[in-house]
This record gives C-alpha cells, structure tokens and sequence, in this order.
C-alpha cells in the first residue's frame, strides 16, 4: 500500500499574514499545539483571489530573543517554502525534508494549503506501523 501525504499530514492548516505580531503567532502555536505556520498572502483580481505562500515561520523563528510586536514577515523564513502535493508519497516527502534540512512541509491542492507534515508526523508513522506489525505477529 502506497502511503501518501495527505494519510499523514495534519489539517486543517492555521495560516497567518506577514503583518500579523509574533505575539499573534505565539499566541496561535500554543492554543493548537502547532511549531510551525505557513504565512500566506492574497491576490485580489476581478475574476478570483490567489493565495500565494509568502513563506513559514517556526517555533525556532520566534525565540524568546524576538520581541511580541515583531512582525511576522521580518522573521519568518522567506526563502524557500518547500511545498508537496497532497497525492505525493510519503517517502516524497521524506527525500524532501532530508535533502533540503527542514522539519516542516506545506501540503497543497489546486493551489489551496490543505496540511503540513512535520518530521513529528514521520515519528508517528514509524510508530504507528510498529505497533501494527507487533500486533499482526502476536
């Protein structure tokens, strides 16, 4: 059985904008018990709105060193925001994160955000299919 993203990844995703306060994003990661938050921006054409992913910020992003009224968009890594389909492996999305150093990947569909996986996530599965091969052997 192939397991895919979208099998693994948390949802639905808490989003923020740039010009939200650290304090925002501190506030939020403690409420759902969330490390990481993909910060996104809209577009407003005529016909329709785009979503864009203007970058991520991390539990690491806003160490105690970063004050409550910073924003967002001047801490948050902007870079490079590493993105998977949500139809993609698992085993996709474990080269991902380990060829490019990163715990957090934002799962997307049809141009929306519709999860993250996190090294967390990979943990679980391990443990999760450890547990059911113990249990298919007993």
């Amino acid at each position: 059985m192939r397991i895919q993203v979208k099998d693994i990844m948390s949802a639905p995703v808490t989003t923020a904008m740039g010009e939200d306060s650290v304090l925002v994003i501190r506030t939020l990661m403690k409420e759902k018990g969330i490390h990481a938050i993909p910060i996104i921006s809209y577009t407003n054409d005529t016909l329709k709105v785009d979503m864009t992913i203007q970058g991520i910020i991390t539990a690491t992003d806003i160490s105690t060193e970063v004050s409550d009224g910073t924003l967002v968009k001047d801490v948050m890594t902007s870079s490079v925001v590493h993105v998977i389909h949500v139809d993609s492996s698992v085993q996709a999305a474990a080269k991902m994160m380990l060829r490019h150093n990163v715990h957090h990947i934002v799962a997307m569909d049809d141009g929306e955000v519709k999860g993250m996986i996190s090294s967390l996530d990979f943990v679980k599965l391990v443990a999760e299919y450890t547990l059911e091969q113990k249990q298919v052997l007993n």
